[in-house]
């Protein structure tokens, strides 16, 4: 089993981890994104392929080998408009919330389009700018999906590897700085 650092700090979290289960095929996960309810299932898909890759190659530039075929898929457009829903569960009323979330934002819309959900019930939405601080940042599940916010996504697939490397001693950072040297490389060969 590999235990997730917490964020700031380098010591395991017990409650956070995934591994084999010893003498089978079968993973599991405790307490990391792909055990969320509220996890996109593109970003699950790609933090279970990424844990495959570290349990095969226990090498955090190989699982980022893995996570540039999720990020250029995602960066292509190419990801399925129902595979980036993110579903939360309601826990007050839309008027007793006092931060400007997303799923604030998602319950105003459907508050605009008639829907109400009450404590308990769930909001399904997919982020399209979360730039934006009012219920234009993301559209319901139910509405007719057209764009989705690619940095918005390309953030949780970070987050999400940043899960799976750092029990190797890779943060977010250097996931980053892996990337950016890609790219510079890239750049490089066309001179």
């Amino acid at each position: 089993m590999d235990f997730v650092p917490l964020r700031d700090l380098d010591a395991g979290a017990l409650t956070k981890y995934f591994g084999k289960v010893a003498g089978e095929d079968e993973y599991k996960y405790r307490g990391i994104e792909c055990r969320q309810r509220s996890t996109p299932s593109y970003i699950d898909e790609a933090q279970k392929a990424l844990i495959r890759a570290v349990d095969a190659y226990r090498d955090p530039e190989a699982a980022c080998e893995e996570l540039r075929s999720w990020i250029d898929r995602l960066e292509r457009g190419a990801v399925d408009l129902c595979e980036l829903v993110i579903t939360n569960r309601v826990s007050k009323k839309r008027e007793d919330y006092t931060q400007s979330t997303r799923s604030v934002a998602a319950l105003e819309r459907a508050a605009e389009l008639g829907l109400t959900r009450a404590p308990g019930q769930s909001v399904s939405y997919v982020v399209v700018d979360d730039n934006k601080q009012s219920r234009e940042r993301v559209q319901l599940a139910s509405e007719e999906l057209s764009e989705y916010d690619v940095g918005f996504y390309r953030e949780l697939l970070i987050r999400a590897a940043a899960s799976v490397v750092s029990p190797l001693g890779w943060r977010e950072q250097r996931i980053e700085q892996f990337f950016a040297s890609y790219v510079e490389i890239s750049l490089k060969s066309y001179l």
